[in-house]
């Protein structure tokens, strides 16, 4: 069985970065889509523009928002405490095999903390793995890893469990505020996350991966690539007289005085509300985690700097998405197709059917949460005349969309980036692994 996987999942690595435009175009392809139906169903052409454009501008706090999950889980990821940390525990694994599994584990805790934390701190465990062992599958690592981090999105920071416990989210007047316990403590997605990541996941990597006496050494150029970048993030030895100015830079009382300040509310904010995370608290806890740990403002800055580019995907589409659901609303083309929907569902199916549609769609407009802004609206619509529970809807959709995420390149770019590879260099692995992960979400959804 395990060559017969192995043998599959080669023939899978394709070269899905030359065939798969940005998925910026997707949205760009989405707008005119959406635009042509409304068309069909008899709105006038420039009214349907001004639904567009005046729903344009509909998500700016929500787009910062998710700005700021990606850029503090890559601030909190490359603070010295965590990039050590990883280090050490890397020393843990003593072969390949030990290798792949422990590091989709690890990304798995990381990720179920922060998404954004997941991924980085896959690449920096990719790397430190490379650099410890020296007869290492690598592409196998990092698709584990990026497999892994995927998995652990389904925890304390995937998109829509806090957006929907967020006051005045946009469809709180449909489904209210729903709490973490109906979300990502629910049976429904708790137990497949746990049994994927402790079990069938580590199960599945053994299986794929190649005997021992087939695994090759690592590519020493990228080996040697590693170390540059290790050496150029130690940055520069400081001046011996340094000014003013960067005596404020380089001092640790103002991040630890502004630090203790957050973190006093941090407790009292858990003290007073419970385990109630919204997206602002979720991500004031991470940003002030980051502010201390990064210990002066000049690495806290250079580190949310590197953050920020990483997110820039979300900035420039999210308006569109906006634009997309102004649309949607102002055509009537919700109703219209959660009318559909629901004439080929039924109470039983719906979640099944939600979680493929959703996977579906995310390939073609990858962006944690924006597709809910387009597609939450119908689902929610569609489920509510079916008596579909609203928490059933939402951990539906954002199974298919968070799991569908482990063959999307938009989300490996960071992650590929750090390590040195392509995503045909481990699309195949990825591919086998999101069908078998769907498999137990799907059986989750059937039972519980």
């Amino acid at each position: 069985m395990g060559k017969s996987l192995r043998r599959f999942a080669n023939r899978l690595n394709f070269g899905m970065d030359r065939i798969t435009p940005d998925s910026f175009i997707f949205a760009i392809l989405l707008t005119f889509i959406v635009y042509i139906m409304g068309l069909l169903v008899g709105n006038d052409p420039f009214q349907l523009i001004k639904y567009w454009a005046e729903g344009f501008w509909g998500f700016l706090t929500f787009g910062m928002q998710m700005v700021l999950v990606l850029a503090t889980g890559y601030t909190l990821a490359t603070t010295k405490v965590a990039q050590r940390g990883l280090a050490k525990v890397a020393r843990i694994p003593k072969n390949s095999v030990q290798a792949c599994i422990f590091i989709a584990i690890v990304s798995a805790g990381l990720a179920f903390v922060s998404w954004g934390l997941g991924l980085v701190g896959a690449a920096i465990l990719a790397r430190e793995l490379a650099k410890n062992i020296k007869k290492l599958h690598f592409k196998l690592v990092v698709a584990s890893g990026y497999t892994g981090a995927m998995l652990g999105t389904m925890g304390l920071s995937f998109s829509e469990a806090l957006l929907v416990n967020t006051p005045g989210h946009f469809l709180e007047a449909e489904i209210g505020l729903i709490p973490y316990s109906q979300t990502t403590f629910s049976p429904m997605l708790l137990v497949p996350t746990i049994l994927c990541g402790l079990l069938i996941l580590p199960l599945l990597i053994k299986l794929i991966h190649p005997e021992e006496k087939d695994v090759q050494e690592m590519d020493p150029a990228l080996l040697a690539k590693f170390q540059e970048a290790d050496k150029a993030e130690e940055g520069l030895p400081k001046e011996v007289k340094p000014s003013i100015a960067e005596r404020l830079d380089n001092s640790p009382v103002i991040n630890l005085v502004v630090g203790i300040m957050g973190l006093v509310y941090i407790v009292y904010w858990f003290a007073t509300q419970g385990f109630n995370l919204t997206l602002n608290m979720f991500n004031f806890t991470l940003l002030f985690l980051g502010i201390i740990l990064h210990w002066t403002p000049k690495h806290l800055l250079k580190s949310f700097e590197e953050g920020v580019k990483a997110s820039y995907g979300i900035v420039l589409q999210f308006p569109f998405y906006a634009g997309i659901q102004g649309m949607m609303v102002g055509s009537g083309l919700i109703v219209i197709i959660a009318g559909w929907f629901t004439a080929i569902s039924t109470k039983f199916t719906f979640p099944i059917l939600t979680y493929i549609s959703t996977a579906i769609v995310n390939l073609f407009v990858p962006s944690s949460g924006g597709i809910f802004m387009v597609q939450g609206p119908v689902m929610v619509k569609a489920g509510a005349a079916l008596g579909v529970p609203a928490a059933t809807i939402v951990n539906s959709f954002s199974a298919g969309e968070v799991i569908s995420n482990i063959i999307q390149p938009f989300w490996a770019i960071p992650l590929l980036g750090l390590a040195g590879l392509k995503m045909k260099d481990i699309m195949g692995y990825c591919i086998i692994g999101f069908l078998v992960i769907s498999v137990v979400f799907i059986i989750s959804f059937m039972v519980f």
